[in-house]
């Protein structure tokens, strides 16, 4: 039993070193992100390397420069981003950032998103518009995701069963690993393992 949570732990640990951290800019919504957890207070995501997809849309308030608030917000129709996540570091998604109303609603009327590397360079993604039914609080927007390669899947999974029947972990091997993480990563595996 032991060992098979220790494992567990070192495939995280070594996962963890291959991961992205989406930052988000203001005017994105988030509704569904493959293999991550979407936290509508979060804003950034952090999910593995490799193909990626997502449901965003434009959000905004009606008139951001106006100091009243009580004016309502203003969405676009859901948009599917398609990409391939770098191996590890930081990305972040942008959108229009509109001073007055009539900018507000053109930018919802037809949202355009970037993606860039840390360092600014742009990442190659695909965008599209997509139908949703009504939304309602209860909508699962994962299920208007498409489904990676079906070779991918395979041969993550015998990559991960390999694995696991190949190592035999003590505590002090997963300990040193650990150590090994830098303070970011510590921080990605704690939220991961409490779920926040």
């Amino acid at each position: 039993m032991f060992r098979a949570i220790f494992t567990v732990l070192l495939l995280t640990f070594s996962s963890l070193s291959l991961a992205s951290t989406l930052k988000l800019g203001d005017n994105i919504n988030v509704l569904a992100v493959r293999d991550a957890q979407v936290n509508s207070l979060s804003k950034s995501i952090t999910f593995g390397s490799g193909e990626q997809a997502m449901i965003v849309r434009f959000d905004a308030p009606t008139n951001p420069g106006s100091a009243n608030e009580s004016q309502g917000r203003v969405t676009s129709d859901a948009v599917l981003l398609t990409f391939i996540s770098p191996l590890n570091g930081k990305i972040t998604l942008t959108t229009a950032t509109p001073r007055i109303e009539s900018e507000t609603r053109k930018a919802a009327r037809d949202p355009h998103f970037t993606l860039n590397n840390a360092d600014g360079s742009a990442i190659a993604m695909n965008s599209q518009p997509i139908e949703l039914p009504q939304s309602t609080l209860m909508t699962d927007y994962n299920q208007y995701l498409p489904a990676k390669a079906s070779v991918t899947t395979q041969t993550t999974q015998t990559i991960e069963h390999t694995t696991l029947a190949e190592h035999d972990v003590s505590l002090s091997q997963v300990q040193s690993e650990y150590l090994k993480l830098d303070a970011t990563q510590r921080k990605a595996f704690l939220r991961w393992a409490l779920e926040l």
